[in-house]
């Protein structure tokens, strides 16, 4: 048997951009913790054992390096960790990640936060090993935050509605930051956010 004849349909790629602001869920405050170079460059020194000068730490510099930072050096926050919080809430929606990714792209980089109130939040966790003390961590936690995300989507695969049922979702199961629900290690009920308006263009 042979294909001949057989005529391919392709539909034309009709996409559309959808403006959605987010905010935190009533007293969920987000906390970011960028991973600055310079950090990583002393986790790698340590755990490849180069350096076994004590250092003594700058805590304001390590609270500094916490932040996103917008090109017009505003605080922000990555438009990655929104899609890797909605690519995350497929599960419990019985969704393929693979097709939300076809579906859906957050257009841009750093997205600017609006918040009314900002911490410079000192917290003690543990490290890990039997023996080992508490460690002190910096970091800002902002408080009624909110964002615009800018959301352009293939209409002939998914739909405004949709969308927001699965920001919501995102939001409630996985949110973003340090302690969120959805974190592999010290989850909370930080960074948890809502779909509070939502704008065609």
């Amino acid at each position: 048997m042979t294909n001949e004849g057989v005529q391919i349909l392709v539909q034309p790629i009709k996409t559309a951009i959808l403006t959605v602001k987010v905010g935190a869920v009533d007293g969920s405050t987000l906390i970011t913790h960028r991973l600055a170079p310079e950090v990583v460059d002393k986790f790698t020194s340590r755990e490849t054992g180069k350096t076994d000068k004590k250092e003594i730490r700058d805590y304001e510099k390590e609270y500094q390096s916490c932040f996103y930072l917008t090109k017009d050096n505003k605080y922000g926050f990555p438009g990655s960790g929104f899609m890797g919080a909605m690519l995350d809430a497929c599960i419990p929606l019985n969704l393929h990640k693979t097709e939300i990714k076809r579906s859906i792209r957050i257009l841009g980089d750093i997205y600017e936060l609006k918040y009314k109130k900002l911490v410079h939040r000192i917290d003690n966790p543990r490290r890990s090993g039997r023996n080992s003390t508490p460690d002190v961590r910096h970091r800002p936690e902002f408080h009624d935050w909110s964002c615009e995300l800018t959301i352009q989507y293939d209409t002939n695969l998914i739909s405004p509605d949709q969308i927001n049922n699965l920001i919501n979702q995102s939001g409630f199961s996985t949110g973003i930051g340090d302690w969120r629900p959805g974190a592999p290690k010290s989850s909370g009920t930080h960074g948890m956010f809502k779909v509070l308006q939502t704008k065609s263009k």
